[in-house]
């Protein structure tokens, strides 16, 4: 999946990088969804144009403002008066309360406040650092006065749906609300849109509300930088794990992000604890990690993305998928027949050795089915639609094909072509077992009903009746 991160692109540079992507995966025939990330309610600290550098002990000046950075006057440096668009951040802090500037890797603590001027602050610095311009800042703990969506996020989610994004990550979700603010406005943008969200989960409100967003959102983002921020960064491998899991276990695509292999924004060569870090993700399930600074703005991207594909890859066949899935067995849906039928699959195929597992999907649904069960062969997943096709990328484990609609063919007609296809991609050969999954007849729209065994290359085909 290509991230297209909003609080940095305007409209005709997204524009041209959205034209690339679907040349190049058009020309190479592969499917990669392209995903806005908004920018969301970030709080920033700006009133400057350059890095201002602070020494332990100073103290700065710091003001709430609703106007934009380039709209207030921009002091001296040495005067150490700055701004803010949280509001009321004498509200939010009281004395001692830390806050954090640059990404975290600047403390401060309030010494002060100014009851002669509303929404102003004193803070120490606790140490030292260089401020970049419009530095991130955040109070742990805080709930900010602001609003969700900024005119902005709505202007770039309709500017996703009329391009025909297949994801939007929303910044900073705290709520199931938010997420249902997101569909409607995405709803009388174009009803029939068939774009998925990534709820991105970066603090603690949104870590109490954790179960209902996987529920309501198409997938999970662990956003690690302002996470980290938020809570105290011990817990951050912990948080990481447990949410991986929740996900897998709730049928959702899950992604890791921020800082995995982030040396090598400069350097050739990650550090051992980043090549640790990205395995670790990989061995606790989760379905993507996330490469951002290391590929938009670094030195050696193409690099990186190698790199990143060799610990995925070394670390992914050290894995025993098998026993996993027979202990995700507790976790069977047992209300849900398309889970069922996709555990049936999974161990069918574990069971009678296949070669790999299909299944064949309108909606994706089975497929994301098969992927919670993380089986230890190779998953294709065949659809009709463009969208769904692209989507299905970030499913763990799915390798998506484009077919023409089965609507009103027999099983055994479209079993025969996705061996064809199989066969003609060096996916199987012939003597391998296959397990075919599908809701049948095609077109009706129920609930995922059958499984079907097959010898790829035997013609023995049957009839459905």
């Amino acid at each position: 999946m290509a991230r297209i991160n909003f609080s940095h692109c305007k409209y005709d540079e997204a524009l041209g990088r959205i034209k690339v992507l679907r040349q190049e995966r058009e020309k190479l025939g592969v499917p990669l969804a392209i995903m806005l990330d908004t920018k969301g309610p970030e709080v920033r600290i700006f009133g400057y144009s350059k890095p201002v550098n602070i020494l332990t002990g100073d103290t700065i000046y710091l003001e709430s403002t609703d106007k934009q950075p380039d709209e207030v006057e921009e002091f001296p440096p040495e005067k150490r008066h700055f701004y803010t668009n949280l509001p009321h951040i004498d509200k939010i802090c009281q004395m001692g309360t830390r806050v954090l500037l640059q990404d975290g890797f600047i403390e401060t603590e309030v010494i002060q406040l100014h009851s002669q001027r509303p929404g102003a602050v004193t803070l120490r610095i606790l140490n030292e650092g260089k401020l970049k311009d419009k530095a991130h800042l955040a109070v742990p703990g805080a709930h900010y006065p602001i609003p969700f969506m900024s005119e902005k996020d709505k202007k770039d989610i309709r500017f996703a749906v009329e391009n025909n994004f297949e994801y939007i990550a929303l910044s900073f979700v705290r709520t199931t609300k938010d997420i249902a603010d997101v569909r409607e406005l995405i709803s009388a943008a174009k009803a029939d849109t068939t774009i998925k969200l990534i709820a991105k989960i970066e603090d603690r409100q949104s870590l109490a509300n954790i179960d209902d967003i996987i529920h309501d959102a198409d997938g999970i983002m662990i956003a690690r930088g302002d996470l980290g921020v938020e809570v105290p960064i011990e817990e951050l491998p912990t948080l990481q794990k447990n949410i991986i899991k929740r996900c897998y276990l709730a049928g959702k695509p899950v992604i890791v992000a921020t800082q995995m292999l982030e040396s090598m924004t400069e350097k050739p060569y990650p550090t051992r604890a980043e090549v640790t870090d990205v395995a670790n993700a990989v061995l606790d399930l989760t379905s993507a990690v996330m490469l951002s600074g290391e590929t938009a703005k670094g030195m050696h991207p193409a690099r990186v993305v190698n790199m990143m594909g060799r610990i995925i890859d070394r670390t992914e066949a050290g894995i025993d998928y098998r026993t996993l899935a027979r202990i995700t067995h507790d976790y069977v849906n047992r209300d849900n027949i398309t889970n069922i039928m996709a555990y049936s699959a999974v161990d069918t195929a574990h069971e009678w050795n296949a070669r790999a597992l299909s299944v064949i999907t309108a909606s994706g649904i089975g497929a994301r089915a098969l992927s919670k069960y993380r089986p230890s062969v190779p998953l294709y997943a065949f659809t009709h639609h463009d969208a769904l096709y692209h989507q299905l990328a970030l499913h763990w484990g799915v390798v998506p094909f484009l077919i023409k609609n089965p609507e009103g063919s027999r099983f055994s007609d479209v079993a025969r072509h996705i061996m064809d296809i199989l066969l003609e991609k060096d996916c199987v050969e012939k003597g391998d077992k296959l397990v075919l999954m599908a809701s049948s007849p095609f077109g009706k729209r129920r609930p995922t009903n059958t499984i079907r065994c097959e010898v790829v290359g035997d013609e023995a085909f049957h009839d459905e009746t």
